[in-house]
C-alpha cells in the first residue's frame, strides 16, 4: 500500500511541475528592452551617428563644441552662442530598435520640442540665433519610461550670416 500511495504522490508531482511549466512558456514575464550585443555594435552605432552629424554639416559651418549622452542619461546640456553669427545644434541618435526621442530647446521664456528618429542617415539641425544661453534636453529613458540602450552625438557650430535655411530660430519658431 505504501508503494501505491507513493506512485501517486509522485505521479501528482510531476502532472504539476508539467502544467506550471506550461503555464509560464504561455505567460513570459516582463522582457528586457532590445540592446547591442557586445562593443562592436555600439561602435558601429557611433560611427553611423558621426556620419549622420557630417552629412548635415554645410559650407562655412565653424564647430564650437561636440558631444555624446547615453539615452539612459539624457541630454541636458546648455549652450553659450556669443557673437553675431547665428548658431546650428545638430543632433544624431542611434538606437538598437526604431526610436523617437524629444528634444526641448529652450531660450528665456521661450521653448520648442522636436521629435529626432533615430537611425537616420542625416542629424537633425536647428537654427539658433546668436544672443545668450540655450538648453537642449532629451529625457532620460528612465524618465521617459524605462531604460533603453542608445546614444545622441550632438554638434553645435556657427554659420556664416545669411546662411541660415528655413527658419532662424528653432526655438521662438517662425510661425506668424
Amino acid at each position: 500500500m505504501r508503494t501505491r500511495t507513493g506512485l501517486a504522490a509522485l505521479s501528482l508531482a510531476v502532472s504539476a511541475m508539467a502544467l506550471t511549466g506550461a503555464c509560464t512558456e504561455d505567460h513570459p514575464g516582463p522582457s528586457r528592452p532590445p540592446s547591442w550585443e557586445g562593443k562592436a555594435e555600439q561602435e558601429d552605432a557611433m560611427e553611423r551617428a558621426a556620419r549622420a552629424l557630417n552629412a548635415a554639416g554645410a559650407e562655412g559651418d565653424v564647430r564650437v563644441d561636440e558631444g555624446m549622452e547615453d539615452l539612459d542619461r539624457g541630454l541636458d546640456k546648455t549652450f553659450e552662442a556669443k557673437g553675431d553669427h547665428p548658431y546650428s545644434l545638430d543632433i544624431a541618435c542611434q538606437a538598437p530598435t526604431d526610436r523617437t526621442v524629444t528634444l526641448t530647446l529652450a531660450r528665456g521664456g521661450s521653448h520648442s520640442e522636436w521629435e529626432v528618429t533615430c537611425g537616420d542617415r542625416e542629424a537633425d539641425r536647428f537654427s539658433v540665433p546668436a544672443g545668450g544661453r540655450f538648453t537642449a534636453t532629451i529625457a532620460s529613458a528612465g524618465e521617459a519610461g524605462g531604460a533603453a540602450d542608445g546614444l545622441v552625438l550632438w554638434r553645435l557650430s556657427t554659420r556664416p550670416p545669411g546662411d541660415m535655411e528655413g527658419c532662424d530660430d528653432d526655438i521662438k519658431g517662425c510661425e506668424s
